[in-house]
């Protein structure tokens, strides 16, 4: 059996390994650079263009810790009262009072896109709605012309539109969010720029939400192949279900919502990118809304398209969803016990979530040597590695926002 203080060393170094974005933030030295060497209220006046990631030969888990960084700092923009991001929007939005519908449209390198998208909410019948529409479209730090293009777009346009260029690329669910903040309407259309409308999807929506009191509405999706521009499969096809979403997620994030039930529930949860990559956050927002109680409701009609192509986010989110999984066990226990009742929970058998839930409380002294090894060295190559070696300017950093928070 493995002793006490081998144990004990494996937890402190599982804690350091955990911790080991503090590292990260430390080699991201535009940030420092950038944001934090003048007086934090001079902040407006030195941002000029959004904080981009330069570099290309960051691998996924460096990315994924670079977003934790900047989010950081995103928040430490806001607690000293400066918005990141700035504004620019046509007349018809400067001219429409109390819209009934806010489409969010995410934005983040789909320049070859957001056109179509943009179109098909500009097409969409809104004889039957009380009020207009506003689409805001909020972009997340494109390196692409994704924001001079939406920028010609709502120049020429009629349909009221205000972009929202964001300081920080900050991700999917601080891009929602923001939409949330700035909307001017009671219920929400969320879409992704590579995506796009029927006609009367806003009309449809419309009057199931404000006549039934649901926090949300959703209806058919069909994905389509890109390059071919045929159907694949159709999605979110299935009534609303609680029972089911505990089991696997089955509703994408094209829906429209409550402003309100929304805004109660935290809107899109920004932790996930801690356990994971971006895409699941539509997932956690339905177990959200299903741990308060709300009800949703499901329309038999194909009212939106979803384009499948290289870039797709689900092709990444994939690679963490295990991780995301065993995170949601915890986050929504009180459901999963309550609705639970098949082998499968969150999309995976729970053998393969809970099987290691304890394992250094194991027997298996073998298991743990391995594993305290592992820990050794990931550490070991971290200590050598330049992130370690910047350690102290981390340390400097965290000091200088401590300084800023007193």
């Amino acid at each position: 059996m493995i002793s006490h203080v081998k144990q004990s060393q494996l937890v402190i170094n599982q804690e350091e390994l955990n911790h080991r974005h503090s590292q990260i933030l430390a080699n991201h030295q535009e940030l420092e650079e950038k944001y934090f060497k003048q007086n934090v209220h001079s902040f407006k006046k030195q941002i000029s263009q959004p904080l981009r990631i330069k570099r290309s030969d960051y691998n996924l888990e460096e990315k994924r810790l670079l977003v934790i960084a900047r989010s950081q700092a995103a928040n430490l923009c806001k607690s000293k009262g400066h918005n990141p991001w700035e504004l620019k929007y046509n007349r018809a939005y400067q001219d429409c009072k109390n819209p009934c519908i806010t489409v969010i449209i995410t934005l983040f390198n789909y320049s070859q896109y957001i056109n179509e998208c943009l179109d098909s909410v500009a097409h969409s019948d809104i004889a039957s709605l009380a009020g207009n529409i506003e689409v805001l479209v909020v972009d997340d730090c494109s390196t692409d012309n994704s924001a001079t293009v939406v920028e010609d777009y709502l120049h020429k346009s009629d349909l009221p539109i205000c972009l929202i260029k964001k300081w920080f690329n900050t991700g999917l669910a601080d891009a929602r969010n923001i939409g949330l903040e700035k909307a001017n309407s009671p219920y929400i259309f969320i879409l992704d720029a590579d995506n796009w409308i029927y006609p009367h999807c806003l009309s449809v929506l419309y009057e199931q939400i404000k006549l039934n009191k649901y926090a949300a509405v959703y209806a058919e999706i069909s994905q389509f192949d890109n390059d071919t521009r045929k159907e694949i499969n159709r999605i979110s096809c299935h009534e609303w279900d609680v029972n089911k979403l505990v089991t696997q997620p089955y509703i994408d994030a094209m829906a429209m919502f409550n402003k309100e039930i929304l805004l109660k529930v935290g809107g899109y949860s920004t932790d996930l990118i801690e356990y994971g990559w971006f895409g699941w956050d539509d997932y956690d927002l339905w177990l959200k809304l299903a741990q308060a109680n709300y009800t949703c409701k499901f329309v038999p009609q194909v009212l939106s398209a979803y384009r499948v192509h290289a870039t797709s986010m689900i092709n990444t989110t994939n690679k963490y969803a295990l991780n995301l999984a065993k995170y949601f066990c915890h986050k929504f226990a009180d459901i999963a016990q309550k609705y639970q009742k098949s082998e499968m929970i969150f999309g995976f058998i729970q053998d393969e979530l809970y099987s290691d839930r304890f394992c250094i409380q194991e027997n298996n002294s073998q298991l743990l040597l391995q594993e305290l090894q592992f820990a050794q060295n990931k550490i070991s190559a971290m200590k050598s590695s330049k992130f370690w070696k910047l350690r102290t300017q981390w340390l400097k950093l965290k000091s200088f926002f401590i300084k800023i928070k007193n």
